[in-house]
């Protein structure tokens, strides 16, 4: 987040800071209640924040960060986000198979999935049992994960995981950890990739994950071979 002057800009830090938690808190499609209630805060004092009329300590930044699962150094990156709220609601009411589709390949021992929308809470469960099952038809410790979110996107703007769907991916992911040998996980923004990042940390599969993102139109439209990511062994 650059420094403002007043003579390029009347914004101040709070209105500033305010702006990019309500960014944040729009593309996680959390309401002020409901990041209130996940981060201890008062729903109130969450409003006069984003309005740039209170000043906030440095311990409820991190809370805020951490109930919106980024880090306090992501939050005062450069990247962006439009104001308008990425409601998930139209966008559940497409077919899952719209959203989410995976494909397994037992000679290079990959899956591959992709996901094009939002998931319900609902969702994930049936997505982690197939998931699973299409990892037990492969070899043990071999499997590789190619893991496709860069058009994860509600009316053009990328959204990331809501905390419910994120704590199954968590369990999910130490489940796989026993059975994976790489992962590979292409992301939306850098919003995601942290994320991402911290979510490979808590649940250990970190050690064979890699989160990549990057900038400009050809990255969240090029349609590479799964295989070009994985490193030979």
């Amino acid at each position: 987040m650059g420094i403002r002057t007043e003579e390029c800009c009347p914004m101040n830090i709070l209105e500033d800071f305010g702006l990019r938690l309500k960014e944040l808190r729009l593309r996680s499609n959390m309401s002020q209640d409901m990041l209130a209630a996940r981060s201890g805060l008062d729903r109130t004092y969450i409003g006069s924040v984003e309005r740039g009329v209170r000043n906030i300590s440095l311990k409820n930044i991190e809370l805020l960060c951490n109930t919106l699962d980024v880090d306090i150094s992501y939050f005062f990156l450069h990247e962006r986000f439009s104001l308008h709220t990425a409601s998930l609601k139209k966008e559940l009411e497409r077919p899952l198979r719209e959203r989410f589709n995976y494909r397994v390949d037992p000679v290079y021992n990959v899956i591959t999935w992709q996901v094009t929308g939002g998931i319900s809470r609902d969702e994930i469960r049936q997505i982690v049992a197939d998931l699973k099952s299409a990892c037990l038809q492969l070899v043990s410790g071999k499997v590789k994960l190619l893991i496709d979110n860069r058009k994860m996107m509600v009316q053009g703007q990328p959204i990331v995981f809501q905390q419910e769907v994120n704590e199954k991916w968590e369990e999910l992911q130490r489940w796989f950890l026993p059975y994976c040998e790489q992962v590979v996980v292409l992301c939306n923004s850098k919003l995601m990739q942290n994320q991402m990042n911290r979510l490979a940390k808590r649940s250990g599969i970190i050690k064979v994950q890699k989160s990549l993102f990057a900038e400009g139109e050809a990255w969240l439209s090029e349609d590479p071979d799964p295989c070009s990511f994985f490193e030979t062994r």
